[in-house]
């Protein structure tokens, strides 16, 4: 029996392109275009790439939010898509959204937000629910008294433990995570992040870790997928992708990230300007005639690039 508990298999989610006097479908975008993944039980699988390279997209086909094309998204064991589907997992599967204070409803006080998917599922009395959300509230380490008060009266940091509360109040069993820190100042990133990896051996949650900034994700993630205009680029352990990237787009991420360290600064500086000339005379070569990845190939057991197809 396999260990992973979503499994991705060639999804594509293709969006048509309308114009002309009938409206005819005369294109598409194809936001995702062939990804596979395997997320194993109880890890944080780390889902990295620009804006408009399709991760969120693909978080949002696992959350059911976003038609896909082809493809199957196997969740526990069940299918998510097509005629094959057989289940609503939607009560084990939650998402953590980017923007903290939009994704609140600022109508409503902290036990409204965080009630709102229990009574979608769960018959609770009302004493029932207000155990439950103080309960939620010292996971997060949110005090009591939070209960009746509304997103604005929080900081930043604490209306995205709100959003994770919702989150885990169903106790799911996946988490997709969408750029769950990239709306808080940096200072506030590290502890946020600190206290998922807590809640998350806690819960024994798995984790979809969506983000663009592989500096965010170094710490938190078991495995990497690269994502470059709808297709993975590199796929391994976080060593693999941190000490042994192969292709150039990972390379040119990974020499971002920026270093605390003085003594290297000067070294990377040089490297970086290194990668970028290469990256300019060189990166057509990794990419097909539509400016897409290449199918990736493995190169060891948990690495999978998507090098240049050599003639």
């Amino acid at each position: 029996m396999s260990n992973n508990i979503l499994e991705i298999k060639d999804l594509k989610v293709h969006y048509p392109v309308r114009g002309g006097f009938f409206n005819t479908i005369k294109d598409y975008v194809k936001a995702v275009d062939g990804v596979s993944i395997n997320v194993p039980v109880g890890t944080t699988y780390g889902l990295v790439g620009e804006s408009g390279s399709g991760k969120t997209t693909t978080g949002k086909a696992v959350m059911g939010l976003n038609h896909v094309t082809e493809g199957t998204i196997m969740f526990n064991g069940h299918e998510l898509t097509g005629k094959g589907k057989k289940v609503d997992n939607h009560k084990d599967i939650q998402m953590i959204f980017q923007d903290p204070y939009s994704s609140l409803n600022v109508r409503k006080r902290v036990f409204d937000i965080i009630t709102e998917p229990l009574n979608n599922y769960e018959s609770l009395t009302k004493a029932e629910r207000v155990n439950r959300v103080l309960e939620l509230l010292k996971i997060v380490g949110l005090p009591p008294s939070a209960i009746y008060k509304y997103p604005h009266e929080f900081s930043g940091g604490q209306r995205q433990r709100i959003g994770v509360a919702r989150a885990i109040a169903l106790r799911p069993k996946l988490i997709i995570a969408d750029e769950p820190v990239s709306a808080l100042d940096v200072s506030v990133q590290a502890q946020v992040l600190n206290f998922m990896q807590e809640i998350q051996k806690e819960m024994d949650l798995t984790m979809l870790f969506i983000a663009h900034d592989l500096g965010v994700v170094r710490h938190m993630c078991s495995y990497l997928g690269i994502m470059y205009r709808g297709r993975l680029v590199e796929e391994g352990t976080v060593d693999d992708i941190f000490n042994n990237p192969q292709h150039l787009y990972t390379k040119r991420l990974v020499a971002a990230i920026p270093d605390i360290d003085v003594d290297h600064v000067e070294k990377n500086l040089v490297l970086r300007n290194q990668l970028k000339e290469e990256y300019e005379q060189n990166f057509a070569d990794y990419l097909d005639e539509e400016g897409r990845a290449f199918p990736l190939q493995q190169i060891s057991d948990t690495h999978r690039v998507a090098l240049p197809v050599r003639s």
